[in-house]
């Protein structure tokens, strides 16, 4: 299981340059991918989509791509207009200084912006494969980092299944005996309003029975187990699930209303704002997942 939070980068080097690449993701419904490659990579940029969609489900991805030619490769382009002002600027302060020695061209090279690479004639062909490697090896970094975070993850949703399957054990329990309680209470009820009690009162069985009826959660507590059951089974596997526990999730919360719903105890209605709150907490995680 990974997260969609994650950073990796890495560096190649061959004879003509060094390729740099970081990747960084956070979470997103679908895969979205925000490249920045240099001018001369663009072509090359379907190939680079086509790489990371075959390792990354969902997410955001920022992609920076870096290329620095080798000294050895570079071509130069002179700005000869650049080139005369800046000459004519350092004879006239060299002749305002009285400074002694000659201004040579190896002077004027060094200056920013008079020699510049060009990077117009790059080999995609033999780019490639570099740039391919870069791009590999920070996915993998980038990975590595999404199941670290994953894994933790994992453990904190399992710890909250353990609570949630707690709280549906006291439910069911409690629900065994609010029957009863009901039918003290209303014959308590009766009996208060009342001057004689009644002994056998036929209609406050009714009510009781009709009562019952209603606020039957077996139904309910049933579903609510067997949801929990596909979400631990779910979290085990090793394909993306970020989607399918948001689902199961969701189904968890609607069993839970619906038992809130259907019941008047005290207790159980307290048994079901603890399972409320861990559903919302394990709903902010699974956000975070592929």
């Amino acid at each position: 299981m990974k997260s969609m939070t994650g950073f990796g980068k890495a560096e190649v080097k061959n004879k003509s340059g060094k390729i740099s690449v970081e990747i960084s993701s956070v979470n997103n419904r679908f895969l979205e991918i925000s490249p920045r490659l240099p001018r001369s990579f663009l072509s090359m940029e379907p190939k680079v989509r086509e790489l990371i969609n075959s390792k990354v489900e969902r997410g955001k991805l920022n992609l920076f791509i870096n290329y620095e030619e080798a000294i050895s490769a570079k071509t130069s382009i002179i700005n000869e207009e650049l080139t005369k002002k800046v000459y004519k600027q350092l004879s006239k302060l060299k002749k305002s200084l009285k400074a002694d020695g000659e201004i040579s061209l190896s002077d004027l090279l060094l200056i920013p912006d008079i020699s510049k690479p060009s990077q117009n004639n790059i080999d995609h062909n033999v780019i490639w494969p570099s740039l391919k490697k870069a791009l590999v090896m920070a996915l993998n970094d980038l990975i590595r980092m999404r199941q670290k975070e994953g894994t933790n993850i994992s453990i904190d949703l399992k710890s909250r299944v353990a609570v949630l399957r707690k709280e549906i054990s006291q439910i069911k329990k409690l629900s065994r005996t609010s029957v009863d309680k009901y039918r003290e209470r209303l014959n308590k009820r009766i009996n208060d309003l009342l001057e004689n009690p009644i002994v056998n009162n036929v209609r406050l069985e009714e009510e009781v029975t009709l009562i019952a009826e209603r606020t039957d959660i077996t139904e309910e507590c049933t579903r609510f187990d067997s949801h929990l059951k596909q979400f631990n089974s779910t979290i085990s596997t090793k394909i993306p699930v970020g989607k399918k526990l948001n689902f199961i999730l969701q189904e968890l919360n609607r069993e839970a209303n619906t038992i809130a719903s259907k019941c008047s105890d005290i207790d159980i209605s307290s048994n079901v704002i603890v399972m409320k709150e861990e559903i919302e907490k394990m709903r902010e995680q699974v956000q975070n997942l592929e």
